[in-house]
């Protein structure tokens, strides 16, 4: 799901934004490594002010400019929502969970699970090892339920709704791309990493735009190795360096997930939500629900207009439930495990 949300506790005080900002983010949310000469070219501006307006939308925290990291590149093949009924204190509870590496997202809702969390994971035994020796062992977890992620149709980074990635639809219905993708060489092989690819990730996932000379200084190679090295991590899919906008900043203050039981061609059915601006992943699941969604929303009634109208609607939707955020505990963009941001 998604990766950079922010917790309702933080500040909320940001520059507005107009339409030259908005242009500016989409070029950064395409390539945050994107010249600022082509950035100022691009919405018609000089380098200077391009510069001025990069920094002001990174230091009010409005963009973060990051790393994102392919799990499947570090051997993490599996991804999994965990729903988690509990008892007792659900700060508490949360908070160990929190502790756990493989767990990369974890929020409170309300619905039928007091927590949901999201773990990335090598293989089947590691799964279950996580559930049975790290997860089930928590102090007040009553019970859990468990939804395999089958296949991606739709994910975003990007923000406002409508300018993320969509998956692109078939024409029969919506394309089929499994949660996590291999990283491929141009020849087909699996990309192999070593230390300094490693060493180079981990300064990206801190700026994705640190500059060549600063990484090569970081990781001990000079300046044209360190170059090749990260076109080849960004050309095979290890990363993409994008900007995460907050959603909170630009208004839509409130975020759920939708469970959707369907009938008839499953395909189909997602290539009509992807369609929906608001929705943000779209995952098949393996469990109690045939569809999973991420929303954002503005209000209650824009999320109910939102089911109602747009959702409901979709040919082939039995059933819908929804799962309102409301707290986001920890959440993680890069992998592996190293950087994250817990919120206290």
């Amino acid at each position: 799901m998604t990766e950079a949300l922010h917790d309702s506790r933080e500040p909320q005080d940001s520059p507005a934004l107009d339409e030259i900002d908005r242009r500016i983010i989409a070029e950064l949310q395409d390539d945050g490594r994107r010249t600022y000469g082509r950035i100022a070219e691009a919405v018609g501006l000089t380098e200077a002010p391009t510069r001025h307006r990069v920094a002001r939308l990174t230091r009010s925290r409005l963009i973060e400019i990051v790393a994102i990291t392919n799990p499947g590149a570090f051997g993490f093949r599996l991804r999994v929502a965990v729903g988690l009924r509990c008892e007792g204190d659900i700060d508490a509870i949360a908070a160990t969970i929190s502790e756990v590496d493989e767990v990369d997202w974890l929020v409170a809702t309300a619905g039928r699970y007091d927590l949901i969390a999201e773990l990335r994971c090598v293989d089947e035994q590691h799964l279950y090892g996580l559930l049975a020796e790290r997860i089930r062992t928590v102090p007040g977890v009553r019970d859990i339920e468990t939804l395999l992620y089958l296949n991606l149709f739709k994910a975003s980074y990007s923000w406002p709704p409508g300018s993320g990635r969509r998956v692109p639809d078939k024409p029969a219905g919506a394309r089929r791309c499994p949660p996590v993708e291999p990283a491929l060489t141009d020849s087909g092989e699996k990309v192999t990493l070593d230390a300094i690819d490693r060493r180079i990730v981990a300064e990206l996932q801190e700026d994705g735009r640190r500059t060549y000379g600063r990484i090569a200084e970081a990781v001990g190679l000079s300046l044209a190795p360190t170059r090749q090295r990260v076109a080849r991590l960004i050309d095979t899919g290890v990363i993409k360096i994008a900007a995460i906008v907050n959603p909170r900043k630009v208004g839509f203050l409130h975020r759920a997930a939708i469970g959707l039981r369907c009938e008839g061609d499953l395909d189909v059915i997602a290539a009509a939500i992807t369609q929906v601006d608001e929705v943000e992943w779209l995952m098949a699941t393996a469990g109690s629900f045939d569809l999973m969604a991420e929303v954002s929303h503005l209000d209650t009634e824009h999320l109910h207009r939102l089911v109602a109208d747009r959702i409901r609607t979709v040919p082939g939707v039995r059933g819908v439930e929804i799962l309102i955020f409301l707290s986001i505990f920890k959440v993680r963009y890069p992998w592996p495990p190293g950087m994250t941001r817990i919120y206290p």
